[in-house]
């Protein structure tokens, strides 16, 4: 009999091997028997165990997903809430930890983040986008100059509608600001 148990085990892996192949699921076929011994071990029912298994699987694309929306969205750098040191800005902290949950994206609200140079403006914009994109949405960076002479590029090649398009599925866009001082400018 333990043969014959063995034997149909094996041809659910395989089955369980092909169906996620199909579903372009590949992180059940490991999760699934991985699991298996969890879940007779724990006795758990049959849809205790599914559901694992799919969590599993749910949890895996939304973290790669999220890692290809960080990617696509242009930062220089990535950055992040936790790296950001609320020390030397701590009136920040409350408000930027309201930003983070992305309320403002589904009331479509407008974030200005003022302040001298070297504040970590760019960082909280970056930390905030990159929040943004964890949390499901498309995420755009670039810094002003690179928006003008993108727009301006489109509008001149009589693209420019169909860039505004384009633009508008995403989320949040992101205008840094890189300003710099020129010498002859500051020596007063």
């Amino acid at each position: 009999m333990g043969a014959t148990k063995d034997t149909a085990g094996t041809e659910a892996v395989k089955q369980i091997t092909y169906l996620a192949g199909a579903l372009k699921a590949p992180r059940i076929t490991e999760a699934a028997s991985r699991l298996a011994d969890q879940a007779r071990d724990a006795g758990w029912t049959h849809e205790d165990y599914l559901a694992a298994v799919l969590e599993r699987e749910v949890s895996a694309r939304n973290a790669s997903g999220a890692q290809l929306r960080i990617r696509a969205a242009g930062f220089g750098a990535v950055k992040t809430l936790e790296d950001f040191d609320f020390d030397a800005q701590p009136a920040a902290r409350q408000q930027v930890g309201a930003l983070a949950s992305g309320a403002f994206l589904t009331e479509a609200r407008n974030v200005v983040l003022l302040g001298p140079p070297g504040t970590g403006k760019t960082h909280l914009a970056t930390a905030l986008g990159v929040a943004a994109a964890r949390h499901g949405h498309r995420v755009l960076f670039a810094t002003a100059t690179d928006w003008v002479t993108r727009l301006t590029d489109a509008h001149r090649t009589g693209r420019l509608p169909q860039e505004l398009t384009r633009l508008r599925r995403y989320a949040l866009i992101i205008v840094g600001a890189m300003i710099r001082t020129c010498g002859w400018l500051s020596a007063r």
